[in-house]
């Protein structure tokens, strides 16, 4: 633009010298307000191109973060261990503190009771469970709190008013429970073909069926609180003829079993049975038969919170290690001079680092998704399916390399390294979808649907 300006200005030198003088000035006049605005825009542009791509957290959230690391090295490492062995569940004391500390309810906006920073709940979630799992280093507590996190952001997201106000203040207090209960004995990642049904009776649901290898059975039970779940309601309509509902465990009807998990043993695991249970309307999430879609989203924002789990309990394994390799002498020198060892432990914090930076930005992408629908759904599934296919693995082989660093004191329970390989090993063997799905779904939003393998 500038230039064809120029050249105007040059067409009128043939012209009266007055004319062309004045013409000039002010076009050089006009130029140099071009070249300011021209300025200003490229300033513009630079500080969007800034606030876009920059990954430092905020003030508040280094705040949290810190915060829960203090907490996590002062009052939940000393106690995994006990937590552990026990296996009676998470000390109340120390869900107390967690309650002071407002982490129950950072998922929950503050009308119901919580403190939750509209458009970074998943952020701050992810900080949360990842400092929580660097502590409780046998994974029940970060399960725990997961669970927590995850499922009460989607009731706040989908759930009725009613529903709302009974159960988040609940839930940000510390006092109740909120979990996931959608596996069944047929399998659980094959949703679309769960068995158990609900029949629409007036304004209630008379569900029957059973699930299985489900988290929080007790703590529902004892505490109070409930799972939400995935029931049929239209059969012919297959899965998009599922409801998906809240449960209260307490619910005249629902009887439970428990298992003996090799891990996480301050978290029990057991299956429910529903016979003629009978729920009110109100507890549908979502709308009715629309229920497998709200699943699914709701085992994003919990894949997202699983992976920071992992990756959690993995740091603080590779720094043990890293702690040990530098003190223990071999052959007259620390073990970390062998480029055997060094080199893997350099290898495992790179991946360590790639995946804990992609998770984040996963979340930050729910966040975006939540407040101005800035990625799509395909986006949000593969993001999330990545970290959930990653985490998981590289976390146990990272807490292996850390146990065969220490030797023998590695497999004993001396060392809290082997109780964090139990905990994690739940999220390998499948939990909120295994390595298959996780690239089942990785391949489908890629390829397209001509990489579904059950179409």
């Amino acid at each position: 633009m500038i230039q064809t300006i120029r050249d105007v200005v040059n067409g009128f030198k043939g012209r009266d010298r007055r004319q062309h003088l004045c013409f000039r000035d002010c076009t050089e006049f006009v130029i140099s307000i071009l070249y300011e605005v021209r300025i200003n825009i490229l300033r513009v542009n630079s500080n969007v191109l800034e606030t876009t791509l920059d990954f430092r957290l905020t003030p508040e959230q280094e705040l949290f973060k810190k915060t829960v690391r203090g907490f996590a090295e002062e009052k939940l490492f000393p106690r995994s261990r006990e937590i552990d062995e026990k296996a009676e569940g998470i000390p109340e004391d120390l869900i107390k503190e967690m309650v002071e500390l407002g982490i129950f309810g950072i998922t929950i906006p503050e009308e119901y009771g919580g403190s939750a920073s509209p458009g970074e709940e998943m952020v701050y979630a992810t900080l949360a469970v990842h400092e929580i799992a660097r502590g409780e280093l046998s994974m029940s507590l970060p399960v725990y709190t997961l669970l927590n996190l995850g499922w009460s952001r989607l009731i706040a997201k989908h759930g009725s008013e009613e529903l709302k106000k009974e159960l988040l203040p609940n839930i940000a207090a510390g006092k109740w429970f909120i979990g996931i209960c959608t596996t069944e004995a047929g399998g659980g990642s094959d949703l679309a073909n769960i068995k158990t049904t609900a029949k629409k009776t007036g304004n209630e649901y008379v569900i029957n069926g059973e699930k299985t290898y489900i988290s929080g059975v007790l703590e529902t039970t004892k505490r109070g609180g409930g799972h939400v779940t995935l029931f049929r309601t239209s059969p012919e309509l297959g899965n998009k003829g599922m409801t998906f509902a809240y449960i209260p465990a307490r619910t005249p009807g629902i009887s439970y079993t428990t298992f003996h998990d090799m891990g996480r043993m301050g978290l029990s695991t057991g299956g429910f049975t529903y016979k003629d249970v009978k729920i009110p309307t109100k507890y549908v999430l979502g709308e009715e038969n629309r229920g497998f879609y709200v699943n699914m989203e709701g085992f994003n924002v919990a894949r997202i919170l699983v992976a920071s789990a992992c990756l959690g309990g993995a740091e603080r394994c590779l720094e043990l290690g890293a702690d040990y390799v530098k003190r223990r002498v071999l052959f007259g020198r620390p073990l970390a001079k062998f480029e055997g060892i060094s080199f893997e432990i350099a290898e495992d914090l790179a991946e360590l680092e790639l995946v804990k930076n992609f998770l984040l930005r996963g979340a930050w992408m729910v966040d975006q998704h939540y407040k101005d629908g800035s990625f799509s759904n395909k986006e949000i599934n593969q993001a999330i399916a990545i970290c959930k296919l990653k985490a998981p693995l590289l976390s146990v082989e990272i807490v292996k390399h850390a146990m065969m660093y220490h030797g023998a004191l590695g497999y004993s329970k001396e060392s809290p390294l082997e109780m964090c390989m139990r905990g994690l090993m739940s999220y390998v063997v499948g939990a909120e979808g295994g390595a298959n799905i996780m690239k089942l779904i990785i391949a489908r939003e890629f390829l397209g649907d001509v990489a579904i393998p059950y179409r």
